[in-house]
């Protein structure tokens, strides 16, 4: 594709009313991400002169969650119609002259293969505007194609405005455009809102085109999926269905195993080796990477997190941007929050909960325990019940346990605090003070017995 004359519209402006949703339409999500993100992915690919997205309802908020930064916004004050919506982004593309690729920030599954071919079509013909259609056995809610008896283009008619015999057409505008960018400005000029929802229809300037003489161009896919946009949670669904069952395919195709697809959500740019095996009831999500021969779930959570050869994640377990070293055995129910390291063959048990700090190689952190903002050594062993204390209500403070330590069940460790080498700390003991090499660190109050105790208190009971 030739980017130096391209330039790309996504048209995000709408609340999506059907959806019957507060969230704006293109930020609900489909594994784990929102579906307009997966739209700039496709045209980001191409480097084009310049992407512009228009926004309208809750633009802000859209703002804040679309990956990337290559892209200016035009703001649509009043949502009157996509026509109304290409006017608002003049500005942004200023003098521009070129080709302008126009598109819904609806369409998650569009292929990019499909785009370029698309260009390459519309470039080939020397039309002023071509567009995407396909042929689709259940056609509710697009604009239907309208070809006079020869099988030349008319026009399109949208749902909403089609008679009976119309909506019997199968054949639909994507809503995918191509245009040469000096006709769309002037077509723009000439649409009017004449229709039952008083709106200013984009899809008009096909009928001005006929209308004029220019030339017109449809691009017919097979693949009818990658075009579909996404009006319904209906809809959302369907689409994400068909979108987790192909990523599973790919995983499956390059010799993992996932032992139950329907249970299992990968979103597009994991990556998972060979030989591995996803257990049912598991998301991974994000820029996840995960090794050959590692065994996951079921029922884990795992995102933006990358993950070593033969790696075990237990049942329940809930992993967020960590690293996970080779040999690693995790969980059941445990919790790696952001910028947990874990080492080479350490142990995560259960009931552990990891932020911000490294386990050593070899190291065990069995069950029952809390570890944050630590530096941990090799083969250190942390007793059940382990807690450091890294907060002291305004500051959070540094937890350094060496090499071969032994921290004792119910430990303490109040940051700063220092473990040295080969140290071991008793059970029970608050430590709050450097603990040297090869030392041992106790610190329990002194153990009193009352004699008697259970026979007083049954005296007392019985006099009440």
């Amino acid at each position: 594709m030739n980017n130096n004359s391209l330039a790309v519209l996504i048209l995000a402006a709408g609340k999506g009313t059907r959806m019957n949703s507060n969230v704006p339409k293109v930020l609900h999500s489909i594994l784990n991400r929102p579906i307009i993100n997966y739209v700039l992915d496709s045209v980001s690919s191409f480097d084009p002169e310049k992407i512009v997205i228009v926004l309208g309802y809750e633009s802000n908020l859209i703002k804040e969650k679309i990956d990337g930064s290559d892209f200016d916004v035009a703001i649509q004050d009043k949502q009157l119609g996509t026509g109304h919506a290409v006017l608002s982004a003049r500005g942004c593309l200023g003098n521009f002259e070129g080709s302008v690729l126009i598109l819904s920030g609806d369409t998650p599954l569009i292929n990019p293969k499909t785009l370029n071919s698309f260009f390459e079509y519309h470039a080939s013909s020397c039309s002023k505007v071509s567009f995407i259609t396909s042929d689709v056995e259940n056609p509710f809610g697009y604009g239907r194609i309208i070809k006079d008896k020869d099988g030349q283009i008319i026009g399109i008619v949208e749902e909403k405005d089609a008679n009976e015999d119309q909506k019997e057409i199968k054949e639909i505008n994507s809503g995918i455009y191509i245009v040469d960018s000096l006709f769309l400005w002037e077509s723009l000029k000439k649409l009017n809102n004449d229709n039952k929802q008083n709106e200013y229809y984009l899809p008009e300037i096909i009928e001005y085109a006929v209308n004029n003489d220019y030339k017109v161009s449809t691009y017919k896919i097979e693949n009818y999926e990658e075009s579909l946009g996404i009006n319904t949670r209906a809809q959302l669904l369907e689409l994400g269905s068909f979108m987790k069952n192909k990523i599973n395919s790919t995983h499956i195709d390059k010799g993992v195993t996932i032992i139950d697809p329907a249970t299992t959500y990968i979103s597009p740019e994991v990556k998972i080796g060979m030989d591995t095996i996803i257990n049912p009831n598991t998301y991974i999500y994000g820029k996840t990477n995960i090794g050959e021969s590692c065994m996951i779930g079921p029922s884990v959570y795992i995102e933006d997190s990358d993950l070593g050869d033969k790696v075990e994640v237990k049942f329940s377990s809930y992993l967020t941007n960590c690293k996970i070293e080779n040999g690693v055995t995790l969980g059941p129910f445990c919790h790696l929050r952001p910028e947990a390291h874990i080492a080479e063959n350490a142990k995560i048990g259960n009931f552990v909960e990891i932020k911000k700090s490294k386990i050593g190689v070899g190291s065990k952190v069995p069950h029952l325990s809390y570890v944050g903002d630590a530096t941990v050594g090799d083969n250190v062993n942390i007793g059940a019940g382990t807690i450091t204390c890294n907060y002291d209500g305004v500051d959070k403070h540094q937890t350094i346990i060496e090499d071969n330590v032994f921290i004792g069940s119910d430990t303490m460790l109040v940051a700063p605090v220092r473990i040295g080498k080969e140290a071991t700390t008793a059970a029970g003991s608050t430590i709050t003070k450097d603990v040297g090499d090869g030392s041992l660190a106790i610190e329990r109050s002194t153990q009193k017995e009352i004699s008697g105790w259970s026979e007083r208190r049954k005296k007392k009971k019985e006099s009440k």
